[in-house]
């Protein structure tokens, strides 16, 4: 079948994108583009069976209706929060603008969160890590440096400072950094897979030669040790970049390395908590039960990959608390009802007054969970 694409100007506050959706058969997939002024920000894409290729306009045109729900509902939750002295509003919607690579725009969100009075380092890490995808490396380092202040033990920040003194060829003080990091939490995967690249950094750039002395060791222990705590970087690639350091194709291993994603699953559950946390900026209570089951098989598929990992199963209580909600909705519904039918029904009475108290302790409840 040939290809086929979708094209779509989204303008929203005076700032246009454009989306474009396409089924690419030779790749087996359907990708969603996203760009602004010209510029590519954003890519999403999704497998297709040969089973599913007869019907790939349709699949097509349903992908694409979904890539522009979900933006439309990430720039409708930052207009509703635009005035917000809520600073939690402004950090969610700047972590949603981070991960669909609206840099600017998560600035913004973040630096609001710190004016209306968030103390703790988290907007911090979303302005310096965006600040380092942009490259201006001296502004990312300020931010991360008022992070470590507020909070000294948070590990991300320590990983992220590393990771700009590695790109400015400061690989001694990168790698005490991943150090450190790894000395504030020994299951984060992420220091690791950098420790292995600032060693191997420092060879090819010969910024200390003692770095260099054990190099096979050095990078092989954290490299392994990457793979241990993370299965998506296992198999064939890790093979392959030990293939090429014994090789001593060490430029050819970091740029392998520089495409390793550390962070897959981790942002896959955040990602989901996020969509939730916005449908609630936007719609206020209500929720949809297709939402919300379509967010629980989500989980639960990335738990059946990752069987150990605990933010999967924090993320399924607050999503199982979000579908209590939902229930909770139709209990009083169903009393109310009950009570237009027949108003002097006192059992309903009583039953849609205490239904109504657990329902709006629910939502608080929810709205605690996510913040």
């Amino acid at each position: 079948m040939e290809s086929f694409e979708l094209r779509e100007e989204i303008d929203h506050g005076g700032s246009k994108y454009f989306l474009q959706t396409s089924f690419l058969p030779k790749e087996g997939c359907i990708q969603s583009s996203f760009f602004k002024n010209g510029v590519l920000f954003d890519t999403v894409t999704r497998p297709i069976s040969r089973e599913e290729s007869s019907s790939a306009k349709e699949i097509t045109k349903d992908a694409h209706l979904q890539s522009r729900k979900k933006f439309q509902f990430l720039l409708d939750a930052r207009e509703r929060v635009k005035t917000s002295k809520d600073p939690i509003h402004h950090l969610k919607v700047a972590q949603a603008l981070f991960r669909k690579n609206l840099y600017d725009e998560a600035v913004e969100e973040g630096q609001k969160a710190l004016k209306t009075g968030r103390a703790d380092s988290r907007p911090y890490i979303i302005i310096g890590e965006s600040y380092f995808r942009m490259g201006d490396f001296k502004k990312a380092f300020e931010a991360v440096e008022k992070g470590i202040e507020i909070n000294p033990e948070y590990p991300d920040l320590h990983n992220l400072m590393g990771l700009i003194f590695m790109k400015q060829g400061k690989c001694r003080q990168a790698i005490e950094r991943f150090q450190h990091a790894i000395g504030l939490n020994l299951y984060y995967g992420e220091p690791y897979l950098n420790l292995a690249r600032a060693f191997l950094l420092n060879t090819v750039v010969k910024e200390d030669y003692e770095l260099s002395r054990d190099l096979e060791s050095t990078f092989t222990g954290n490299l392994d040790r990457a793979a241990q705590l993370n299965p998506m970087i296992r198999g064939e690639s890790i093979q392959k970049v030990k293939r090429l350091f014994e090789e001593q194709q060490y430029e050819e291993v970091l740029e392998l390395l520089d495409g390793f994603n550390m962070k897959t699953s981790r942002t896959g559950v955040e990602d989901i908590i996020l969509e939730l946390y916005l449908m609630l900026l936007r719609s206020g209570e209500d929720l949809r039960e297709e939402d919300i089951e379509s967010y629980l098989d989500r989980v639960r598929a990335i738990i059946d990959q990752n069987p150990t990992y605990a933010d999967g199963y924090n993320s399924l209580g607050i999503l199982y608390t979000a579908k209590c909600k939902i229930l909770m909705d139709r209990a009083s519904e169903a009393f109310t009802k009950a009570l237009d039918i027949n108003k002097s029904y006192r059992r309903a009475q009583k039953n849609l007054r205490l239904a109504e108290n657990d329902r709006q302790g629910i939502f608080i409840l929810l709205k605690a969970l996510l913040d």
